[in-house]
């Protein structure tokens, strides 16, 4: 399937998900991260603030810093570029052209300094870890001379077998990927 249809349907189903299984996969997935040697290792996290149909990455953000982790989020630059910078209560967000909020304020975070990457998409396959974003390319950019851990974390029906659509050379495989289990079945 192209690129731009498998987005399309992928948001229209993630948009669908049920409240009470968004929540149900929203603990399952904190849970897993949480007890990961990943999370526990990283000092600084690289995390986005969450849309709607993404995972919710509040809870992550408010763990990491009662962790006492550092928190950093992504700000767009010209030239489909983007740079991380650190997150607190004390920082001051704005809405961009595609509905994130991004930090107005600070100074960027060398991403040698981040230790962990919790990288959002709206798809992931299993066999070769690779992902599809939300068709921009800035994570793609940054991660190709990342030197730390790429994680995601997904809800069941953002994971596929196999990638359900084109994997391009540029486009820069997951070190893991913590799919939400299924509390009802004990399934994955």
């Amino acid at each position: 399937m192209e690129k731009k249809a498998f987005r399309q349907q992928q948001i229209q189903r993630l948009s669908q998900l049920p409240a009470e299984s968004r929540v149900a996969q929203n603990l399952s997935l904190q849970q897993q991260l949480f007890a990961s040697p990943e999370w526990q290792r990283a000092q600084t996290v690289a995390i986005t603030i969450s849309s709607a149909i993404e995972v919710d990455t509040r809870p992550l953000v408010k763990q990491a810093w009662a962790d006492g982790k550092q928190v950093v989020i992504p700000k767009t630059l010209p030239h489909r570029q983007m740079a991380f910078y650190p997150y607190n209560d004390a920082t001051e967000l704005a809405r961009t052209k595609f509905g994130i909020l991004e930090p107005t304020t600070g100074t960027p975070v060398d991403k040698r300094a981040i230790d962990l990457i919790l990288v959002p998409g709206l798809g992931y396959s299993r066999e070769q870890l690779a992902r599809i974003g939300f068709g921009g390319g800035y994570y793609d950019r940054f991660l190709a001379d990342y030197p730390g851990t790429k994680l995601t974390l997904a809800f069941r029906e953002m994971a596929f077998a196999t990638a359900q659509w084109p994997v391009a050379p540029y486009d820069v495989l997951l070190d893991r990927l913590l799919i939400a289990k299924d509390g009802q079945h004990g399934t994955d």
